[in-house]
């Protein structure tokens, strides 16, 4: 989708510095928001996620304050991983609401909702969606299978862009992550294949 950045929230509140070369300077985390004008959509993305709790519910707050002053939000979408080491097959994605009434916009979607045998959401995917309930804000949260967290998993990702697209009744390109998806694939190929050293005498 085409968008525009309307707005950036800088933090700067960590307790380290970084460095190069001997000569250290302040870290900052940049966060952006993105207006979509043909969907009327607002993307909030960013190259980190809070580690302190009074940063994260900061950041949230700041986020909905500023997006208020905009106009009524119809619905707000948060979206995450849910860990399933055995993961076989395209990920699913299951999902949580800030109101019974919303059940059924998932279960229409054909979107499950998330059992009991996780009972909570934790960091900025998770708090958001109660801070908006606190606020009266219609939330989803979307939540796709990873089989683990050290890498990019744009299947999940793919899983819940349909998901979002199917409920909004939306098109939506993914071919971007079908394309970072045989990229990783390409590494962990090339880190499984032998390398050409042989022992010698020199």
């Amino acid at each position: 989708m085409k968008s525009e950045c309307v707005a950036e929230i800088v933090s700067n509140e960590k307790p380290w510095v970084s460095h190069t070369d001997g000569v250290v300077k302040t870290v900052n985390d940049l966060y952006q928001l993105y207006y979509v004008t043909e969907h009327n959509l607002l993307i909030f993305t960013g190259n980190s996620q809070p580690q302190d709790p009074t940063e994260l519910y900061q950041l949230c707050k700041s986020f909905l304050d500023h997006i208020q002053t905009i106009g009524k939000i119809r619905r707000l979408y948060s979206a995450g991983g849910y860990l399933r080491q055995h993961l076989t097959g395209a990920p699913l994605v299951c999902g949580v609401v800030t109101n019974q009434g919303l059940k059924q916009v998932l279960l229409n979607s054909g979107i499950d909702i998330l059992g009991q045998e996780i009972n909570t959401i934790t960091w900025f995917n998770g708090l958001i969606l109660g801070l908006a309930a606190d606020r009266n804000i219609e939330a989803i949260g979307l939540f796709g299978e990873i089989s683990e967290t050290t890498t990019p998993q744009p299947l999940a990702a793919k899983s819940i862009l349909k998901a979002f697209a199917k409920i909004e009744n939306m098109q939506l390109d993914t071919k971007g992550l079908d394309k970072q998806y045989e990229s990783i694939l390409e590494d962990i190929q090339k880190q499984k294949e032998p390398t050409n050293f042989r022992p010698g005498i020199g």
